[in-house]
């Protein structure tokens, strides 16, 4: 009874899902039932009579020690060491999507005692593929966030490591859930004999050794091989550019960046500082290392709901987040700056979870506590919900001077990177709330990016005909 006691509390308290897109630092707490599929209502945020709430308590020891019993305990028929990968089908049961009125909801996929939990969670701003190490083993997590994953549909997982080497990743009917050749520092695996399954997952394969990328994607069957794999990064069939020739109007704003004088009244928030040299502003944080040195530099003009904007740039540091924000504004349509907003200091709740609405997408994406990710993400802000994503933008170690453009044609957004599209959705003003139209635009930095760009330029946009 004090077991469950335990895992009840913990359930109430609510945990969040990694951010492994953002600044690195945890998503908002979500009510979360662990080895249960339940959807819970924060105990917190609202008021219950004592009987009810009794009934509540009671309802969900019931759940709690019905699902600690519907795991299925199976022998691994061979101990998993230093490498090892497992592969499981787990049946999702329903589909899952997030948005403002998403529910918390997590499944649990399977867990190898005193080893790692792998399970999929549902949240107003992500749904997410998490594997988890116990904390005593202390190596990097795998999570893979996306809007949705469709269902009722099986899904062909594995996980492979190399504990030693420090290489770890996973893949989702073959697709690989991180980018190759990262490398992750050594740990020490305990030995694992024993997988718990919940129900509706089944165990495929148990490899002693970590399993290379074609042979994970040779042990799904052919009709699930690469199932939905652009939900996790893949270019599936290449988007063409929007065509918006004829449409392109008079430059609303234009910028070299190659001096100070060119950012004369734009706005920094948080420890940024900035450079001038041979044409470029090279941006970075005078706090490069800790969770307290996120920056912000905003353009100070406001751009129309259409536009079409243009910049080049260059990331300088291996490791880093580069965003932009663009159609931002105060929640109640206030000016960006206008002094009823709350202060902002680079903090990365200050412009997703705040008095601001914005888009944003990140478009470089290697942060320390999250290495090779494999997607860029655009997310809808105030509510910090991903709304779409597609292949990185600037992969880590990708040299070179990159042309980025984004389209902002009203409620269809779409965002170029050496002319590849990568970010196109249409905002339908319904599942995320409405559309977000007129605002300023900003370059966006994680602590450690250094990062240099000029020539930024932003023309009108006129409604198609």
């Amino acid at each position: 009874m004090l077991h469950l006691l335990n895992r009840l509390v913990g359930s109430l308290q609510g945990r969040g899902i990694r951010n492994a897109t953002g600044d690195g630092v945890p998503s908002p707490p979500l009510p979360r039932a662990r080895k249960t599929g339940h959807m819970l209502l924060h105990p917190l945020r609202f008021r219950m009579p004592p009987l009810r709430l009794a009934l509540l308590l009671a309802l969900s020891f019931s759940s709690l020690a019905h699902s600690e019993d519907s795991l299925q305990s199976v022998p691994l028929p061979q101990p998993l060491d230093q490498q090892g990968t497992i592969g499981v089908r787990f049946n999702a049961a329903q589909a899952y999507a997030n948005g403002p009125t998403a529910a918390a909801v997590t499944t649990e996929i399977f867990t190898i005692p005193g080893v790692a939990s792998c399970r999929c969670e549902q949240s107003p701003t992500v749904c997410a593929l998490v594997w988890e190490w116990d904390p005593a083993v202390g190596a990097e997590p795998l999570v893979v966030e996306i809007p949705e994953l469709p269902g009722p549909e099986a899904y062909f997982l594995h996980y492979s490591w190399d504990a030693s080497a420090g290489t770890f990743t996973g893949y989702a009917n073959g697709t690989p859930l991180r980018l190759p050749g990262v490398a992750l520092p050594p740990w020490k695996m305990p030995n694992a004999a024993e997988i718990r399954l919940a129900p509706g997952t089944d165990l495929v394969s148990v490899e002693p050794t970590a399993l290379a990328a074609s042979a994970a994607r040779g042990e799904v069957p052919e009709e699930y091989r690469g199932r939905h794999a652009e939900l996790f990064g893949v270019v599936v069939a290449q988007r063409p550019p929007l065509d918006i020739s004829g449409r392109q109007g008079a430059v609303i704003f234009e910028s070299s960046l190659a001096q100070a004088e060119e950012v004369e009244g734009w706005v920094m928030e948080g420890p940024g500082k900035t450079d001038f040299a041979s044409g470029w502003m090279t941006l970075q944080s005078a706090r490069p290392t800790g969770g307290d040195g996120n920056i912000v530099f905003w353009c100070p003009h406001d751009f129309p709901e259409r536009f079409v904007a243009d910049w080049e740039v260059e990331v300088l540091s291996e490791q880093g987040l580069c965003i932009s924000f663009f159609a931002a504004r105060g929640s109640q349509g206030e000016d960006l700056f206008a002094l009823p907003l709350r202060k902002r200091t680079g903090v990365f709740r200050q412009y997703t979870q705040s008095d601001i609405d914005c888009y944003h997408i990140s478009y470089f994406a290697n942060a320390p506590s999250a290495p090779g990710r494999i997607t860029s993400n655009m997310r809808k802000n105030s509510g910090f919900h991903v709304v779409a994503n597609g292949p990185p933008g600037i992969a880590p170690g990708q040299q070179g001077v990159h042309a980025v453009r984004i389209i902002k044609d009203e409620a269809r957004v779409q965002m170029q990177v050496d002319g590849r599209v990568i970010i196109d959705f249409l905002d339908d003003g319904k599942r995320y709330g409405a559309v977000l139209g007129a605002g300023k635009i900003g370059f966006r930095q994680m602590s450690p990016t250094s990062a240099r760009y000029r020539r930024f330029r932003v023309q009108a946009l006129a409604a198609p005909q």
